[in-house]
């Protein structure tokens, strides 16, 4: 189990960490905690073990620059993470000390006198645990998203996720509009996980770069949707700053891959498509081609149909597709495509003629329609970024 640094900088204690140095070692892995003093004058530098983050108040060199270099040079020798110095002693370390640690990616930190190293080493180690167990859940859960694994498995899995939940059940996949990292995701979820008046059948777990969101019962319920808006305002998360997917109810937790396939399908078609939540319902066509777009065959086949029309556009700097996008998306309708694009509904008909002619002939209109509006869904939803 293991933790960034630049993640456990959002820790209690750890967050008033003031850096020193450079970022360059931010992405350090820290695997353990550790304090440094009485090795320095004892030459026992070699405890320290590769990942391991290092807490000091240098107090045996507090009159010994020299001393506090060579300790510096072994740590990053021993190959441990980080360094943070209660400020004591030293309120900074000369240039040439954070010149050296910059050079070898080794991150330096000053923190107050008022925080305690007890304090620091339980919320330091309390976030490698929990971070490990983020990783375990996602690990189960990518198992359950696209592993081929059958009913029995995946209700043996859920149970693991949560030995609470009931048989019926609904997945809301929430990810964020600006999506940075997943430390947002993670402080909900433990925010959540530390209320002690909840529901225990219901569980919020991290999945990939979002939240997914696991609502269980023991019948068909009526009141999902209030469930789902009290438990965010228990969180303090505001659903205005994510995209939502959200899939069928389900009756038997060997279906939970299922609901969240719906949940996370649900979630990119809402993305594609500008909107702040889609149920998996009402996805149409996104039903059968999100969970297909790596395939060959649906590549190919968008990209023979639309080639020559994205061709023409880069050659003559025209707006064929974008006027046939919008063609489809206002249902065929050529008035409202003029409006949206600020052209005489002739420029439409003619842009749509010009299409036709350098694709080919198709046996019908409604051949056309059918076809092109399917390769433009397919290259919408594979030039999307979603993760």
């Amino acid at each position: 189990m293991s933790i960034k640094v630049h993640e456990a900088l959002k820790l209690e204690y750890l967050e008033e960490f003031q850096c020193i140095t450079d970022n360059s070692g931010l992405n350090n892995i820290i695997t353990t905690v550790g304090i440094l003093d009485h090795e320095q004058i004892e030459h026992q530098m070699h405890i320290f073990e590769e990942g391991e983050f290092v807490l000091a108040t240098l107090s045996v060199a507090r009159n010994d620059i020299a001393l506090v270099f060579e300790s510096i040079r072994n740590l990053i020798k021993q190959r441990v993470s980080g360094l943070a110095i209660k400020s004591v002693y030293y309120h900074t370390l000369p240039q040439e000390i954070l010149e050296y640690a910059n050079i070898n990616h080794f991150p330096i930190f000053i923190f107050e006198p008022s925080i305690f190293m007890e304090n620091i080493i339980r919320t330091l180690q309390s976030g490698i645990k929990s971070r490990g167990l983020h990783d375990i859940i996602e690990t189960k859960l990518e198992t359950l998203f696209s592993g081929v694994v059958n009913p029995y498995t995946v209700e043996q899995i859920a149970l693991e996720l949560n030995t609470h939940f009931k048989e019926f059940h609904q997945v809301i996949y929430c990810t964020e509009n600006r999506f940075i990292s997943n430390e947002n995701n993670i402080k909900f979820i433990e925010k959540y996980m530390r209320i002690q008046k909840k529901d225990n059948t219901h569980s919020l777990l991290r999945f990939r770069t979002g939240i997914l969101v696991v609502l269980s019962y023991d019948d068909c319920p009526n009141s999902i949707d209030l469930d789902f808006n009290y438990l965010c305002t228990q969180i303090g998360l505001n659903l205005l700053d994510y995209t939502i997917g959200i899939s069928s109810l389900h009756t038997s937790l060997t279906q939970l891959n299922q609901s969240i396939k719906e949940s996370f399908y649900a979630c990119q078609a809402a993305s594609i498509e500008h909107l702040p939540k889609m149920n998996y319902a009402d996805l149409g066509l996104y039903q059968i081609l999100i969970p297909h777009l790596n395939d060959s065959w649906v590549v190919d086949f968008s990209k023979r149909l639309l080639a020559p029309i994205l061709n023409y556009d880069q050659r003559y700097q025209t707006q064929l597709y974008e006027t046939l996008r919008l063609y489809f998306k206002n249902g065929n309708h050529t008035q409202l495509t003029a409006e949206s694009l600020f052209q005489h509904k002739n420029t439409i008909l003619y842009r749509i003629r010009k299409a036709k002619e350098l694709i080919g002939l198709f046996e019908s209109d409604q051949s056309f329609n059918e076809q092109m509006s399917v390769a433009i869904k397919i290259h919408e939803s594979i030039h999307h970024t979603f993760t």
